[in-house]
């Protein structure tokens, strides 16, 4: 008998996994886990978040009332010494988002330049609300389309039933661009150039206005509103026509 017979053969050696397929590897398992915690998210957020469409809304404008609230009560917001007191800030806030225009505190004299932003971007985000809450609910009824059909709809599918949302949201965005920003040009020119406002002073008081007559919010940086200006066409007007 010959031992080699019984003697293993060299043993083959290991093949080793291309560096690229383990990265492939690498990769699929954390987009794997990446989407499982997105899942986990999504789900969470669906159950926190109400799904009615009016819910959504009013959760909307109560977070932005919330956090100009917030901002109000800020010692920055408000001229002298101490921050303003929640039932002023709430007042306040509420007023703006909601475009009502009441106030409780004199505006130019109360708020700082501060609370004055706040409480404009309050207003241009309360208004941009109504109006594309009312530009949808206009084509809803221009199409004589029933909420109830829509509601089934949106079931079936899985989908909000609001196919073109995004193009009227964006044409609402627009009409709001255009609008101010003439208004404003106008009310510039004319603080500048009959009132003598310096170009900081003009730029704010145009500004402010445009948005604040655009969207019937009241609000104004005069004491008297704009009383100033009764016998101004140039101010009266155009605000009025906004």
């Amino acid at each position: 008998m010959h031992l080699k017979a019984y003697q293993r053969g060299p043993t083959p050696p290991r093949r080793r996994r291309k560096p690229s397929l383990v990265l492939a590897g690498y990769s699929r398992s954390v987009a794997a886990f990446q989407n499982q915690q997105l899942s986990t998210l999504q789900r969470l957020v669906r159950r926190l978040l109400p799904l009615h469409p009016a819910q959504l809304i009013v959760l909307g404008f109560a977070l932005a009332i919330g956090v100009g609230t917030a901002l109000l009560m800020l010692p920055v917001a408000r001229n002298g010494d101490g921050g303003a007191s929640l039932l002023e800030a709430l007042f306040t806030a509420t007023s703006a988002v909601c475009v009502t225009g009441l106030i409780t505190v004199d505006t130019p004299v109360f708020w700082s330049g501060f609370g004055q932003v706040v409480i404009l971007v309050l207003i241009q985000v309360g208004g941009f609300g109504v109006m594309s809450f009312g530009t949808l609910l206009g084509v809803l009824t221009a199409r004589r389309l029933g909420l109830r059909s829509k509601m089934l709809a949106a079931a079936e599918t899985k989908s909000t039933g609001f196919g073109d949302v995004r193009r009227v949201l964006l044409g609402v965005f627009i009409i709001t661009l255009l609008v101010e920003v003439t208004l404003a040009l106008v009310l510039i020119l004319r603080f500048l150039l009959g009132y003598g406002y310096s170009p900081g002073e003009a730029l704010w008081h145009g500004v402010f206005h445009s948005i604040s007559a655009f969207n019937n919010a009241g609000f104004a940086l005069y004491s008297d509103n704009l009383i100033g200006f009764v016998s101004d066409p140039w101010v009266c007007l155009p605000i009025a026509a906004a």
